[in-house]
């Protein structure tokens, strides 16, 4: 069986009809949705990928396409679903386009935001806060060496204090300007253990800082 080393923490089965909308295809989106697929996200569920950007050459350090994929100018969905293809054999749904939390489609119900401002952070949440098919968002930060992590139950949690993170960031450097790819990284296992226990009703953190440079966490 293909998920043999896992079956005690996580099947594709406990994820049938979790369907997943992941906004961003950066460096942090790239990174989560590697760690997705290989945990078994996209059999049992779908998987969107939303993002209106192309590749440039000073992203390939951190992000997940390839040097042909600048010269092409693709979109990022476009190469983020090759990787997909090629790494997990799986297919994901790209959508080219800046997401705004009023599609018309149905969303979720987890929906994962890794996108570069907190001011595009609050446009969504402002739709999204509103909607009846999202059940659980997850907002992932990574700038430098700094990791923020926000997960919300919509059907059970306090707004509250997502919303008045909202209001600033942890770090001083927004996600676009400095990253590596190990903060990245540490991002997407912490969105994926944070998911895993969401689906499978174990008990976790609803918000948490990690900082890879001075290793301590808050």
């Amino acid at each position: 069986m293909e998920y043999l080393r896992q079956l005690e923490l996580l099947v594709p089965e406990d994820l049938e009809g979790l369907d997943v909308d992941l906004v961003g295809a950066g460096s942090l989106g790239g990174a989560v949705l590697l760690c997705l697929g290989k945990m078994g996200f996209g059999i049992r569920n779908r998987i969107t990928v939303t993002d209106f950007d192309r590749c440039e050459e000073h992203n390939l350090p951190t992000q997940w396409f390839r040097p042909a994929d600048v010269t092409m100018a693709r979109p990022k969905v476009e190469a983020l679903a090759e990787m997909a293809a090629w790494i997990f054999d799986r297919e994901i749904e790209p959508v080219e386009a800046r997401f705004t939390g009023t599609e018309d489609r149905r969303l979720g119900p987890i929906v994962i935001v890794a996108v570069d401002s907190l001011e595009e952070r609050r446009k969504i949440w402002e739709r999204l806060s509103a909607r009846d098919d999202v059940r659980f968002l997850v907002d992932a930060r990574a700038g430098a060496e700094v990791v923020e992590i926000r997960a919300v139950d919509l059907e059970r949690d306090s707004r509250e204090d997502y919303e008045r993170s909202l209001e600033g960031e942890p770090f001083e450097e927004r996600c676009t300007r400095q990253v590596i790819s190990y903060t990245v990284l540490g991002a997407a296992s912490f969105v994926g253990s944070v998911i895993r226990a969401w689906v499978r009703r174990d008990e976790y953190p609803r918000s948490f800082v990690f900082d890879f440079q001075n290793f301590w966490t808050a």
